[in-house]
């Protein structure tokens, strides 16, 4: 980032793969000599002078815990958690939600005359959990190197005209769109109608009065954007926890309601989980159940409620066809030794700087240093 996106000092001390003689990317023009300082403006938004803050054009100081609404959840517990504001930021500082609603507002003014309602073709990559996934069988293709013609939406990705209208970003910021209303919600595939959960948001936020999102419910603070979530989402609304399982028995043939029957008529509000973090409600999202006899566990409602598995043949895989992953020979599961990668053993090489070296190696309980991997690098 120092270095190529700023163009500043930097700590870089290895060379690049051109001068090292590496293995250097063939599907892309390959540049001797990397541009440096691509960036004219840096503008971060941090509650701490973080090194990005430092090397930043303008900081916009933002609030910090305990100064603004948020909530948060986790796939770790089955709670959602309220983050609230017990006072008002410091100073100038604002809330995020603060921060990006007067960019949206500023920027709704000066880009008239500049840019107006303007379309966009946008590219849209197959999607997980849809007929796509099925759009090439056997082998994929490459259209670009004349193995077979572009298709969009099989052979390349989706095509998709956007409309922007530059000058109501900020009313669209605010408010509610109608894609809702035309489109429902969904995920993993699925989709069900939201009209009734939009109609309750315009009762609970209020809608707006006029201009281009007229009549749309608004999302004017950072609880309105709360409520929209809590009310939208199957684990936070028991009713639409319903319609989701409802959608999902579409597909499978199968009555899957009696998941969160029970707990139709609750709907969690941002109110609520301030007073008591409230538990969540099991939708078809996950696999996994929630439940007082149930532990979570992953795959629980493949297995009981007898929905296919996330996979292109709906079972449970051990044979993997990737192209990528049988030309190294690595299509079955199979016990293999940590390795080392030998990723430092460039960096031994360079003189030193004339400050102190060390490798480290890090070992942790935690995942997040390494997901989908048990294997930490060996220095």
């Amino acid at each position: 980032m120092l270095k190529y996106l700023l163009g500043t000092d930097s700590g870089i001390q290895g060379d690049e793969l051109g001068a090292s003689d590496e293995v250097k990317p063939e599907e892309v023009e390959w540049q001797t000599a990397a541009i440096e300082g691509k960036l004219d403006l840096l503008v971060t938004l941090d509650f701490r002078m973080s090194s990005t803050c430092l090397f930043s054009d303008i900081v916009l100081p933002t609030a910090t815990w305990y100064e603004k609404d948020d909530m948060n959840t986790s796939d770790m517990h089955p709670f959602i958690h309220p983050l609230s504001a017990a006072v008002d930021p410091a100073w100038e500082a604002k809330s995020d939600w603060e921060i990006y609603k007067d960019i949206a507002k500023s920027f709704s003014q000066v880009c008239v005359g500049h840019l107006g309602k303007e379309t966009d073709v946008v590219l849209v990559p197959l999607q997980h959990d849809s007929p796509g996934e099925l759009s090439q069988p056997f082998e994929v293709l490459d259209w670009r190197k004349g193995e077979c013609d572009l298709i969009p939406g099989k052979t390349a990705p989706s095509i998709a005209l956007v409309e922007r209208d530059y000058p109501a970003t900020w009313e669209r910021f605010t408010s509610l769109g109608p894609l809702l209303d035309k489109l429902g919600n969904g995920g993993k595939g699925i989709s069900w109608n939201t009209q009734s959960e939009v109609d309750s948001l315009g009762k609970l936020n209020y809608v707006k009065p006029d201009g281009p999102a007229k009549g749309r419910p608004r999302i004017d603070s950072a609880i309105d954007a709360s409520e929209v979530i809590l009310s939208l989402a199957p684990e936070t609304n028991g009713q639409v926890a319903v319609k989701a399982w409802q959608a999902l028995g579409e597909f499978t043939g199968r009555d899957h309601t009696h998941l969160a029957l029970n707990k139709e008529d609750e709907k969690i509000r941002f109110r609520d989980i301030q007073a008591q973090p409230r538990k969540i409600i099991s939708s078809p999202t996950w696999s996994g159940l929630e439940s007082e006899h149930v532990s979570y566990n992953a795959g629980y409602t493949n297995v009981h409620e007898l929905i296919p598995w996330r996979t292109l043949s709906g079972r449970q895989q051990l044979y993997q066809d990737h192209p990528w992953m049988r030309a190294f020979g690595e299509s079955l599961v199979a016990y293999r030794p940590p390795i080392d990668t030998r990723s430092v053993s460039q960096m031994k090489a360079v003189p030193p700087n004339g400050f102190p070296e060390k490798a480290l190696n890090f070992l942790t309980p935690h995942q997040k240093w390494g997901i989908h991997s048990t294997y930490s690098e060996t220095c």
